[in-house]
């Protein structure tokens, strides 16, 4: 008989991403779904435009699809474009519009805000900005929608993780000074399998970006589950409070190692900070198999996800504690 001798290494811990812990429940999916997707897509359409308070909502198979989308769009539409991406953003924006030959520039976010931009047709702007969770308010991007469409460019807001801020989201604001808005479900969902999103913006984008990716990009369950995620006005303020005391708990693990003085942000899925040791620390939390993400930035940012049980808690508390200065 052989005898197993070495010792089984521990499952890794991935807190690198930014998807709720909690997920949202869902009812049987009826078998009757599946066989009726013109009848889903008229309901989508109808409690979309209610629950964006915009017009024209277009559904896509994840928030990545939707950049892709939109990059083919504008190079049928315009051609190669100078894109500026606000910076810190998600990293699908670079690379998809590259891969579309866009021209892509990388900017602070800060120096966006105050109106210093090189020359550029799209602006994309990350609302809360990720990982930083620096929140751009409505007033803040008007004035920039409305200098971009006069130039007949575009900015593009990135909503994904709006949802647990609470504030008002810009697709409401589109019919007056026009822009484009991606939202996701996944993150604010929990439900990290969902690959659905929506691109809010005029009716002639959302119409163009339809014949983009086709009319049966988006399946039937994903109708459906966009109608869920829709009509859960309760679990939405229930799972507002829960991400609440899950950011100020997931705090508190790491105020103990960066102190008092270090800004600690909250992100509704995670927190972020800045400190000179979080690329070596997220090497040392890999080493032990948590996986956090590190940003090479000039700030070197960390974020970290939450845990969803107890014992991934108190492993990533001791984990955490270990870490030298």
């Amino acid at each position: 008989m052989r005898i197993e001798t070495h010792v089984r290494q521990q499952a890794k811990l991935d807190l690198s991403g930014s998807v709720a812990p909690f997920e949202m429940k869902l009812p049987d999916m009826p078998a009757s779904v599946w066989a009726s997707p013109d009848l889903l897509r008229s309901r989508f359409h109808l409690e979309a435009a209610r629950f964006f308070e915009c017009e024209s909502v277009l559904a896509v198979t994840g928030i990545e699809s939707g950049i892709s989308a939109l990059a083919r769009l504008f190079q049928t539409w315009y051609g190669s474009m100078r894109v500026v991406l606000a910076e810190p953003s998600f990293d699908q924006w670079d690379k998809r519009f590259r891969r579309a030959n866009h021209v892509v520039l990388d900017w602070p976010v800060d120096l966006v805000l105050e109106g210093d931009i090189p020359e550029c047709d799209v602006v994309v702007l990350g609302r809360p900005v990720n990982p930083t969770c620096q929140m751009i308010s409505i007033q803040q991007i008007k004035p920039l929608a409305r200098k971009l469409r006069e130039q007949g460019g575009w900015l593009i807001l990135d909503e994904a993780y709006l949802d647990w801020t609470g504030e008002e989201s810009y697709a409401s604001f589109i019919e007056a000074e026009p822009a484009i808005v991606l939202r996701s479900v996944a993150p604010f969902s929990g439900l990290a399998g969902a690959n659905l999103a929506f691109v809010c913006g005029p009716k002639a984008v959302c119409t163009a970006l339809l014949n983009e990716v086709g009319t049966q990009a988006v399946s039937s369950p994903q109708w459906w589950l966009a109608l869920q995620y829709f009509a859960a006005e309760d679990w939405r303020a229930k799972q507002l409070i829960r991400l609440n005391a899950v950011c100020t708990r997931l705090e508190s693990v790491w105020r103990v190692r960066l102190g008092e003085h270090i800004q600690i942000h909250k992100g509704g899925y995670f927190i972020s900070f800045a400190h000179p040791n979080n690329e070596q620390w997220a090497a040392d939390l890999e080493h032990v198999g948590i996986l956090v993400r590190a940003y090479p930035t000039e700030d070197s940012i960390l974020r970290c996800g939450a845990p969803k049980s107890e014992a991934d808690w108190t492993r990533l508390e001791n984990a955490v504690n270990s870490l030298s200065d």
